[in-house]
């Protein structure tokens, strides 16, 4: 796969099917994540691949009361993540789409074939950390395998999923992500973001370029 068609059109896929994923697919995305550029090299992390039934379902459990408490205290309750509140037609339509498949993931978190779980220590930016995910999300995609980076499980319910893991408490170990993953039931394309010329500065801020890049400089 050409290696722009990766970085372009590697997103989050969060409806998946139930059909596994080689296990020599799974060894390639965790070896691709190792790869990743690691700060003086002290490659500060563990990766747990969870494909265990049993083990999912407990995670499941564990994600979705992480999920009702993060859209309980950050949305109200409201199941659209705020969709109601956006003015734009087409932005609203746009956050009930992600609502709507986030909600299908909490659903659905136990059936996905595999979970990534990455954990690090002695990286308190991500620095080290997010490069080594982002590797293994693009080693997916080279193997038509849809990846999603979800952050709440370890942000709200952590000690519920170290104790699921049998992670232990006192080594200074953190959950950044788990990394679901599985093939996709929608369709690969590029992502659409709001223009490199909206969003960049040329050598100090608020001077704008000229690039005019209203459409991406990769696309099928």
């Amino acid at each position: 796969m050409d290696v722009f068609e990766a970085l372009y059109t590697t997103r989050a896929m969060r409806r998946v099917s139930e059909e596994k994923i080689p296990e020599e697919i799974i060894q390639q995305m965790v070896d691709a994540a190792i790869r990743a550029p690691s700060g003086s090299n002290r490659q500060g992390w563990k990766f747990i691949v969870v494909t265990d039934e049993t083990v999912k379902n407990q995670l499941g459990d564990a994600y979705r009361d992480a999920w009702s408490y993060y859209i309980k205290e950050f949305y109200g309750n409201n199941a659209d993540m705020g969709a109601s509140q956006v003015v734009d037609t087409e932005k609203q339509d746009q956050v009930v789409r992600i609502s709507n498949s986030a909600t299908w993931l909490a659903e659905n978190y136990h059936k996905v074939p595999a979970l990534f779980v990455v954990l690090s220590r002695n990286d308190p930016t991500g620095s080290s950390i997010y490069p080594a995910i982002w590797n293994l999300m693009l080693a997916g995609r080279a193997h038509n395998v849809g990846t999603c980076l979800t952050t709440v499980l370890g942000m709200f319910n952590s000690e519920k999923a170290f104790k699921i893991l049998n992670i232990p408490a006192d080594k200074g170990w953190q959950i950044n992500a788990i990394i679901t993953a599985g093939y996709p039931l929608g369709k690969w394309d590029v992502a659409k973001r709001t223009p490199v010329n909206e969003v960049t500065y040329l050598n100090s801020w608020g001077n704008e370029t000229n690039w005019n890049l209203d459409e991406p400089l990769w696309s099928y």
